[in-house]
């Protein structure tokens, strides 16, 4: 309590402002979604059926855009033109557990979507085939892999390439950051500045420092990950843009973190207000669920996060496993402007600021 009262406004502002926050990045989690386009490919074509595509839309659960076969359907979804592609299979109705009726594809960006529908689908399909109650767990729907990331993509490698740039930019902020501020109070910091060295030299040499704890903590979590099923679809060259991205990142989150501590005197505040800034970029990236699932006026915000472009890329890399010429020229050119305004900018905060 004492500690809490020697910065008591510091304190009440993160005590309630970071619960805040995640309750609005999540808080639009789990609600079921309406309208959501779909493309339906009905091979049973029976009244039961028939029935399950009518009571879906009765409820405004989904808006069938389309009734074709199944190349088109997956056409559509890879395009972005439909979320969701159901196809009632010819053993719908089906008793067995081990042959479900339905298969569901979807694409890894909807992934909320999915969890929301699921039980729905599920619910609808066994009301409609007339055989088990509607609130039955009798499995008759298959979520199957994405088929516009690959058959073999799935949430680990969605979860491991966003986990990447959180990793990145903890590392650079906390490591950068509370080092500088600990040189000072040492007088370490005085020592360079005697010495015939540029004041950029030294900015720089922590910047690359910055980079190279960044990388060595990425490769890490991309190691843990592969531990737990994680792959790399684009394989051995996919591991090099991994370590490019990283590095892009990396530089400038360590300028971020010199730019704080240039102006932040102790450690406890500078801890607070890294993670103000490191935690906010991360949800709204899409690193845990796709930037869909936040609430709209949020989804904004993501526009502006570096993080966003740097999570494309590596989703590219572990997913899809190529990533379109203009798209990678365009999240590139977006990470290298960033993290290049904030080497520049930092370094002549640190000449003009640093004692």
């Amino acid at each position: 309590m004492l500690i809490f009262k020697a910065n008591l406004r510091t304190n009440i502002l993160r005590s309630v402002i970071f619960p805040l926050f995640i309750i609005l990045i999540f808080g639009n989690i789990g609600q079921v979604f309406k309208n959501t386009p779909v493309a339906v490919v009905n091979y049973a074509n029976n009244p039961q059926s028939r029935a399950f595509i009518n009571d879906m839309q009765v409820n405004n659960y989904v808006q069938v855009t389309s009734l074709t076969d199944e190349n088109t359907a997956l056409n559509e979804l890879a395009t972005g033109t439909v979320d969701l592609v159901i196809i009632i299979l010819p053993t719908y109705p089906s008793t067995s557990p081990n042959g479900p009726g339905i298969q569901l594809y979807y694409t890894n960006t909807q992934l909320t979507v999915i969890s929301s529908l699921l039980p729905v689908i599920n619910a609808t399909a066994n009301k409609a085939s007339g055989l088990v109650p509607q609130n039955s767990n009798v499995p008759r729907i298959s979520v199957l892999s994405s088929a516009l990331y690959g058959s073999s993509a799935g949430y680990k490698d969605y979860l491991t390439a966003g986990i990447l740039p959180m990793v990145i930019v903890f590392s650079g902020l906390f490591g950068g950051g509370m080092s500088l501020i600990t040189d000072r109070q040492l007088g370490n910091l005085k020592s360079f500045f005697i010495t015939p060295i540029n004041k950029n030299a030294i900015i720089l040499s922590r910047v690359l420092s910055g980079s190279t704890q960044g990388l060595i903590a990425a490769m890490i979590a991309l190691g843990i990950g592969y531990g737990f099923g994680a792959t790399i679809a684009m394989g051995p060259l996919g591991l090099v843009y991994l370590v490019v991205v990283a590095l892009i990142i990396s530089a400038g989150f360590s300028a971020v973190a010199i730019m704080l501590a240039s102006r932040i005197k102790r450690v406890d505040a500078y801890a607070i207000f890294s993670q103000a800034i490191g935690l906010p970029l991360w949800f709204l990236s899409g690193g845990i669920e796709p930037i869909q699932s936040l609430p709209s006026w949020l989804s904004p915000f993501s526009i502006v996060d570096p993080l966003t472009y740097a999570g494309n890329i590596n989703r590219d890399v572990m997913m899809q496993g190529f990533i379109p010429a203009g798209t990678l020229a365009f999240d590139l050119s977006i990470l290298i402007i960033f993290s290049a305004a904030l080497i520049l900018v930092c370094m002549k905060m640190f000449k003009a600021t640093i004692e």
